[in-house]
């Protein structure tokens, strides 16, 4: 008696690259199973030894369309000729069943998504992750206008400072769905707004209080956000509490040069403003790693108290002690 379908599909989902291309080899019943799980995860970097694999996706949309998760991590020094980037463009095409697609090729272009982007008839209706290297262009939005339930994106590529980058427009009908955002503060000026974020976190840019009024324009609140700022650190923290008041985590780093070794007051100054947003459970400053404890300021009230990394603890508004002055010698 034959083994129902599903049955055998679970099976195979748990063998291993080698035992599978056995069982397709043992019967033609095995054989369009096995294919559809060896194919089902492909990840390609410098060590691959067999890229052309690439090819032939490119040349059998059938074994591509079995493709879920497709990663491409390449360095700068790997000897990739332009027939790859050829073939992985039609490769594209063909792999509309992905789930989750990075592609990390320093130096490719948003040409690989040309193929993907002018046929009409192409669309990713599954994926739910990007990942890519590529700069922010209308490729790149065109591209994810044919993802109409990704939930995840990430941007690695970081902008030339000396070149300021010009940012598509990003219509509000794409991305929908997306929930995180990784990448450059351009792209994220372009995307956040009005999409149901929760979770941003910024690898460039010079975070401001109005850039920080802009992304918190989300439609759902920001759990998670994460930014550099040359300025004052103090003033971004207010703003950030103002806006982003139910934020579960928050990472701010600074690149300012503080003339002055930060000390007591501005330590208190800072636990004045994590006393506000009252979902925070976790904070990181310039690298230094706040904890948090929760105490009871009323009989039916509870709120997080925080303390430095130097093991200092700042209570409620009405509460505060007075301190060693050596405690007073803070540094980062």
């Amino acid at each position: 008696m034959a083994l129902p379908l599903e049955l055998l599909d679970n099976v195979f989902a748990t063998l291993a690259p080698a035992d599978l291309l056995v069982l397709a080899r043992t019967s033609p019943a095995f054989f369009p199973i096995a294919q559809r799980h060896l194919y089902r995860s492909i990840s390609l970097g410098p060590s691959t030894k067999n890229p052309l694999v690439v090819v032939l996706l490119a040349r059998n949309p059938h074994l591509a369309r079995c493709v879920r998760s497709f990663h491409v991590r390449m360095e700068p020094r790997s000897p990739i000729f332009s027939s790859f980037y050829t073939a992985l463009a039609k490769a594209l095409v063909n792999m509309t069943g992905l789930e989750s697609l990075e592609l990390s090729l320093t130096t490719c272009s948003s040409s690989v998504l040309r193929a993907a982007i002018s046929d009409p008839t192409v669309s990713y209706p599954r994926l739910r992750h990007f990942s890519s290297s590529i700069p922010f262009d209308s490729t790149v939005v065109d591209f994810l206008s044919k993802a109409p339930i990704l939930d995840s994106l990430s941007l690695d590529h970081i902008p030339d400072p000396k070149s300021p980058p010009l940012t598509p427009l990003v219509p509000p009908s794409i991305l929908p769905a997306l929930s995180q955002f990784t990448g450059p503060l351009h792209a994220a000026l372009a995307i956040v707004p009005s999409r149901p974020l929760a979770s941003v976190q910024l690898h460039d840019g010079d975070l401001t209080e109005e850039i920080v009024e802009t992304l918190a324009a989300s439609s759902q609140n920001l759990l998670n956000f994460s930014a550099s700022t040359s300025s004052p650190p103090l003033p971004i923290l207010r703003s950030i509490s103002r806006s982003m008041s139910n934020l579960v985590y928050l990472r701010l780093m600074n690149t300012q040069n503080f003339l002055d070794v930060p000390d007591r007051t501005f330590f208190l100054q800072v636990a004045e403003v994590l006393y506000d947003i009252l979902e925070l459970s976790a904070f990181e400053l310039c690298g230094m790693y706040w904890n948090s404890s929760k105490r009871k300021i009323s009989e039916t009230e509870e709120r997080r108290i925080w303390t430095t990394p130097y093991e200092i603890s700042f209570p409620s508004h009405a509460d505060y002690t007075e301190f060693d002055d050596a405690h007073s010698l803070f540094a980062y």
